[in-house]
């Protein structure tokens, strides 16, 4: 960008700037720094003219400080959330494969579970009654030797259900 020079007078002086700015930005911020000086004249009537430009120069630079630090501040904060941001985005991905790869999943045994419905209903039709017979003899297979052995006593011994109550407790009888 081409540089030019621009004139500005402050407190009396004529100052010429050989900058790349507009004209027009050059001219306002010298009206900042005329009202800056004239500001720090106001507050101490005993300072002159050189004393309020040191102090507009250090309010100035202490100004640009404080900005800047504020600036870096909130472009930490900003990169922290960026890849707090990365981060979770990662996350999210890792969580919709997992949620995908489930509903596959989901999906594949529901259609299993479908097909054995169906083949147990074809089976079902197939044998008719005798899949009774089978779901007795099934469950006749489960029983421990114990409970069998047990069925085989009960069997042989005549069973009689008495009254305590009674006073001749063969009138009660039962089979």
């Amino acid at each position: 960008m081409p540089k030019k020079r621009v004139s500005v007078q402050i407190e009396g002086r004529n100052y010429t700037l050989i900058t790349p700015d507009d004209e027009k930005y050059v001219r306002e911020v010298a009206k900042e720094v005329v009202s800056c000086i004239r500001k720090a004249a106001q507050n101490s009537k005993q300072l002159d003219t050189r004393d309020c430009a040191v102090l507009a120069a250090l309010d100035f630079c202490d100004d640009r400080n404080k900005a800047m630090k504020k600036n870096s501040d909130i472009v930490q904060k900003a990169d922290k959330i960026i890849r707090q941001t990365n981060d979770l985005n990662k996350l999210c991905a890792e969580y919709k494969e997992k949620l995908a790869e489930a509903i596959n999943e989901n999906t594949k045994l529901v259609k299993r579970v479908k097909e054995l419905e169906e083949k147990l209903e074809s089976a079902s039709r197939q044998n008719g009654g005798s899949n009774r017979t089978q779901s007795n003899a099934q469950k006749a297979s489960e029983k421990t030797e114990e409970e069998i052995r047990n069925e085989k006593l009960l069997n042989c011994v005549p069973m009689k259900q008495v009254s305590l109550f009674d006073d001749d407790g063969e009138k009660n009888e039962k089979n």
